[in-house]
């Protein structure tokens, strides 16, 4: 290989697939800790992971999900945001993606702001409409804010797709 800008490419692109593993495996290790509900360590784990890749998608969702334990909810929303820039900066699968927004929906949930709850379901069942949790959560919502036709809807949609829980509440709400 005589062309020096390929073999810097070459390196780049090596050096950037290490530190991705090395990240992941840090992620690997800070879940490990979260079975074990030591979150300190956890944390800590996902804040090297992020050093190393600074798109690390899990990391951040899981740092989210710490802050979601400890009610911090705008903490939580700015790690889940870190997360969606970097799936989309990355890429990610549809599924990713749509896992990312049905986690913020659920922060705006806590906040009360239900709009944005379901706007992000809205997106989160546009890129992935075989997740029946999303209907569910959607359903919820739209009962909240007294929209039982619309309700009604998801919850069949949630059913349809094997969700039992949806099926007992259809039969509950939907008579």
């Amino acid at each position: 290989m005589n062309n020096p800008f390929a073999l810097v490419l070459i390196t780049m692109f090596s050096i950037s697939l290490f530190a991705q593993e090395k990240a992941i495996k840090l992620v690997e290790k800070g879940n490990d800790y979260l079975a074990r509900q030591e979150m300190n360590k956890a944390e800590e784990q996902f804040n090297k992971a992020i050093s190393i890749d600074s798109n690390c998608i899990e990391a951040y969702i899981q740092k989210s999900d710490i802050e979601l334990q400890k009610n911090e909810f705008s903490k939580a929303l700015k790690l889940i945001d870190r997360a969606k820039n970097a799936a989309e900066l990355k890429n990610a699968k549809n599924e990713v993606i749509a896992h990312i927004y049905s986690i913020r929906s659920f922060i705006y949930f806590n906040q009360d702001n239900y709009s944005k709850a379901i706007e992000d379901l809205n997106s989160a069942i546009q890129l992935n409409d075989q997740n029946s949790s999303y209907f569910f959560m959607r359903a919820l919502i739209k009962r909240i804010n007294s929209d039982l036709k619309g309700c009604c809807f998801d919850l069949k949609q949630a059913s349809n797709l094997g969700l039992e829980k949806a099926r007992e509440s259809l039969a509950l709400y939907c008579k």
